[in-house]
């Protein structure tokens, strides 16, 4: 008797260990659309949690025969201050959604500065790209102006992926070059997330 009771004890305290490590390390609380123009927040269905989740437990995910884990460690080698270990869910998640997780990588990087020291909306917001609301919107967005604010950076890097698979990738613009005009910025923009690119991936990695 004292044997099934413990037993019972252990199962119920490893179910409880489970479910708070799954939310503290995927952090799935993303109330926001995957655009960055929005009128409106949508909730996080059961079956997003469990894709995420799916993903980040996957082993065989890699771009141009490259594992994600090293694409990750070599984002993680210029990413600072709060985005500091963000590497593995930017990789994981562009190629997961077949995007390329160097662009991706180098477009937050210039939208953020989180290669130095992050941008305010980084610390304050959790918003990584500086995702904002239509004018119009009645969400509550970030210190009263129209950024978003997010849960957390988990959320805020997957709704900029799903951003570029959506708005780009799906027009079958794929590099710095052919987005940036979609995008509304300036050449200047492409060259800097080129040069990103070719520093990410020819990062060094222990």
């Amino acid at each position: 008797m004292k044997r099934k009771i413990f037993l019972v004890i252990l199962v119920f305290i490893f179910n409880i260990v489970w479910v708070n490590a799954i939310s503290m390390t995927n952090e799935l609380a993303d109330h926001y659309n995957f655009v960055i123009k929005t009128n409106s927040a949508s909730n996080l269905s059961n079956t997003q949690i469990m894709e995420d989740i799916d993903i980040m437990l996957r082993t065989d995910l890699s771009y141009d025969n490259e594992d994600a884990t090293v694409i990750g460690s070599k984002i993680d080698s210029y990413l600072k201050t709060e985005m500091a270990g963000k590497g593995e869910v930017i990789s994981k998640y562009s190629i997961a959604n077949e995007v390329n997780p160097y662009l991706v990588a180098a477009m937050i990087l210039e939208e953020s500065r989180c290669d130095t020291e992050c941008s305010f909306l980084v610390k304050r917001c959790n918003n990584v790209a500086k995702m904002y609301y239509e004018k119009d919107s009645n969400e509550v967005a970030c210190y009263g102006g129209y950024y978003q604010k997010f849960d957390s950076l988990d959320s805020s890097i997957r709704s900029y992926i799903k951003y570029i698979k959506n708005n780009f990738y799906s027009k079958e613009l794929t590099t710095p070059t052919s987005i940036y005009k979609e995008y509304k910025r300036d050449v200047r923009w492409a060259f800097r997330v080129s040069q990103f690119m070719e520093q990410i991936k020819n990062a060094t990695v222990q």
